[in-house]
């Protein structure tokens, strides 16, 4: 049963929440980039401007995952990410105006670099307490978690442990107000847009999204574009978190796995590491349209997103959305040569 965006907008706003957001982020029209692939039209959803710590996705998430940390009497959050991460930076950032304390969890794989630019610069100068760990296998970090967690308890601190980017339901509320909220953008743009794509780490953007998608019947698909993980996985974890997120939320109807649109062909290398074609979308996105995107996840996601124009997938006659989730202060921790295609090549 789908319900309406005032029934869930009001469902969501009973939730406690740390609101930072200042309205709608932008929907503009990447006419340029359209007219270069030859359709379809192309809108960006412009998350990368979502006001606290240089915006992106996780603010949305963040609104309510710190809402409920500050309703619980919770005064330090535990967040868990890769060296750039932008959970981190934004969760720092955040945690700073809401007066929590913050301590990153931050870890790579063994001999991975972590010079003190982009996304952790930004983490020390927001003030949070930065660890730093190295994780073999990615995202496994082992008792540190546990063990900060509870040295600051017996500290006498009230603790959170925010869960691998946002990932939770309180994290993809977030992402079903999204969906309101570009239903009535659309609505005021006069478009009907048939397709929305979205970079896709943890998993929790997409979750929302997917749940918004069929609550709300917004009328497109969502496809999301793996960063790091394949579609197998992926599609288990989705499934498993949207059907605990559900009922917390309030909302009737979860995804079933057929429903799912994931793809897993734009990872290359690793997670973290650039590809040629993230590259080329990269530089279209900038000397067309003046937007960055980040080498990690919106860049791979958009040259997901040319692939499927130049393939067919998607028709030249077809309005699609680009949900930029940001991230654009990791472009200053790459080496230029692994970014510029000019450089590269």
């Amino acid at each position: 049963m789908a319900l309406d965006a005032s029934t869930i907008l009001a469902r969501l706003d009973a939730l406690p929440r740390l609101r930072v957001l200042h309205g709608p982020s932008p929907l503009e029209e990447a006419k340029a980039l359209s007219r270069h692939l030859g359709g379809p039209r192309i809108f960006l959803k412009r998350d990368d401007l979502t006001a606290a710590g240089l915006g992106g996705n996780k603010v949305r998430k963040l609104e309510f995952i710190l809402g409920r940390a500050l309703a619980e009497g919770c005064d330090t959050v535990i967040v868990c990410g890769g060296y750039q991460s932008n959970l981190a930076r934004i969760a720092a950032a955040m945690g700073a105006r809401a007066g929590l304390r913050v301590e990153l969890v931050l870890g790579g794989v063994p001999g991975e670099p972590h010079p003190n630019t982009g996304n952790l610069l930004l983490d020390h100068l927001f003030g949070a307490n930065v660890h730093l760990v190295e994780t073999e296998p990615r995202w496994d970090f082992g008792t540190a978690i546990p063990d900060l967690a509870a040295r600051l308890t017996r500290e006498g601190r009230r603790v959170m442990i925010m869960p691998l980017g946002g990932s939770s339901p309180q994290g993809m509320a977030g992402y079903v107000m999204a969906t309101a909220e570009m239903m009535q953008q659309f609505g005021e743009a006069g478009i009907a847009p048939d397709h929305l794509y979205v970079a896709v780490g943890s998993g929790g953007t997409y979750a929302g999204l997917v749940l918004g998608e069929c609550n709300l019947n917004p009328g497109y698909r969502v496809t999301g574009v793996s960063v790091s993980r394949k579609v197998g996985y992926l599609v288990d974890k989705v499934i498993a978190e949207t059907a605990e997120a559900g009922p917390i939320l309030g909302l009737p109807t979860v995804p079933t796995a057929e429903a799912l649109s994931l793809i897993d062909d734009q990872i290359g290398a690793q997670y973290g590491t650039p590809t040629e074609a993230g590259r080329e979308a990269l530089a279209l996105l900038a000397r067309l349209e003046g937007v960055l995107v980040d080498p990690v996840y919106s860049a791979k996601c958009l040259a997901g997103l040319i692939d499927h124009i130049r393939s067919g997938r998607i028709g030249r006659d077809e309005t699609v959305v680009f949900l930029h989730t940001g991230g654009t202060p990791a472009l200053f921790a790459y080496d230029p040569a692994l970014i510029l295609p000019d450089a590269a090549a």
